[in-house]
């Protein structure tokens, strides 16, 4: 009863988000940097404290081993992760590691978060029996990298299928990115959960956008009426969009440009408030009108398509194409991949030089 309730929770929120802004309000509106990160290193203390020696020995990585840049958006049966595994932990190590899931997220993220995560029991339902066993939510991994207590460069991590969750911290300062939701299927067909849609929001604000243009403007945001493969900047290709492409915010109007802002908001509202605050001070610095946006496909809704965001410290990928277990393009997707990235300071590489910086000129 409670699972049924709390996704049912969640469907009205995936699904129902607000499309539009009120009229003269400005979401990307300035804000504080990132502050108060003692939440999230007391959660992280708590379960660290809370775990046997043997999973410590799992969870906990040196902030400069490779493993912290390292993640991968498929199945741990195709792409094994290191770290330790939600199924691996007993029920108070499973509870201490939610409450840090949950501080690195925003309220509306851990929702997404564990209910892509709940996806898995949907996957194994359906598989062949053979391949049952490569899907379920004990699966996803949980790493720390230094020591948050005591340390002044950590970061923590969570991987597993379709998920993709970091929070890096460097003298102080916060990286949320890269953060990559997935979702599979994207809206469940079948059982009590059918018509649950974890990535809703995302998908109806892209075409609220899309269908918001005119058609001189749209001559400039479609690049193409064919989809990529899937989005450009997955794992371990950081630096595969470097030019921004596409319509130009400058050359939205009214009620465009609060669609522009709102689909934003959709994805730096995943992430740890502080952390949320600090991207949008920056991109509102850099100015919203040099972002710009690309789609892909048609603008017809239900239809596979892919669109992006992007600017000089902000990238947003969508990629709706695939219906599960297909290899090829399908005219019923069912499969949504996205991510959001800050070029230039994913895994706090931003922080990390200015610290090192620092150090050297003293």
């Amino acid at each position: 009863m409670f699972r049924r309730s709390f996704l049912s929770r969640l469907a009205v929120l995936a699904g129902t988000s607000m499309l539009r802004a009120s009229p003269g309000k400005t979401i990307l509106k300035p804000a504080s940097d990132a502050s108060d990160l003692g939440e999230v290193a007391g959660a992280a203390d708590e379960l660290l404290q809370a775990l046997q020696s043997e999973s410590r020995k799992q969870i906990q990585f040196t902030f400069e081993d490779l493993e912290r840049k390292d993640w991968s958006n498929v199945p741990n049966a195709v792409y094994p992760r290191h770290g330790l595994a939600f199924g691996k932990m007993p029920d108070a190590e499973k509870i201490a590691a939610h409450r840090l899931l949950a501080a690195i997220t925003s309220p509306q993220g851990y929702l997404k978060a564990t209910a892509i995560m709940g996806l898995e029991n949907i996957l194994h339902e359906i598989q062949p029996p053979q391949e049952r066993d490569k899907f379920s939510p004990d699966f996803y991994f949980l790493s720390v990298f230094g020591d948050p207590r005591v340390d002044d460069r950590w970061a923590i991590r969570v991987n597993g299928h379709h998920l993709a969750l970091y929070l890096t911290v460097i003298g102080g300062k916060a990286s949320g990115t890269p953060a990559f939701f997935g979702t599979e299927p994207a809206t469940v067909q079948h059982g009590h959960l059918a018509g649950l849609r974890v990535l809703g929001a995302e998908t109806m604000k892209g075409f609220a956008l899309r269908n918001a243009l005119t058609a001189e403007q749209a001559k400039l945001a479609v690049l193409a009426e064919e989809l990529p493969p899937d989005i450009f900047t997955g794992p371990g290709r950081d630096q595969a969009l470097k030019q921004p492409a596409g319509l130009a915010a400058s050359q939205l109007r009214g009620s465009q440009r609060q669609l522009l802002e709102s689909l934003i908001d959709e994805y730096l509202g995943n992430m740890q408030p502080d952390v949320a605050r600090a991207y949008r001070k920056r991109i509102q610095a850099d100015g919203v009108d040099s972002l710009r946006f690309v789609w892909m496909g048609s603008p017809s809704p239900g239809r596979p398509i892919y669109y992006r965001v992007h600017g000089p410290s902000l990238l947003i990928e969508y990629d709706n194409s695939l219906a599960i277990g297909m290899k090829v393009k399908f005219n019923d997707p069912n499969h949504i991949h996205t991510i959001l990235r800050v070029p230039g300071n994913d895994f706090g590489g931003d922080w990390l030089r200015n610290h090192h910086l620092e150090r050297h000129s003293r």
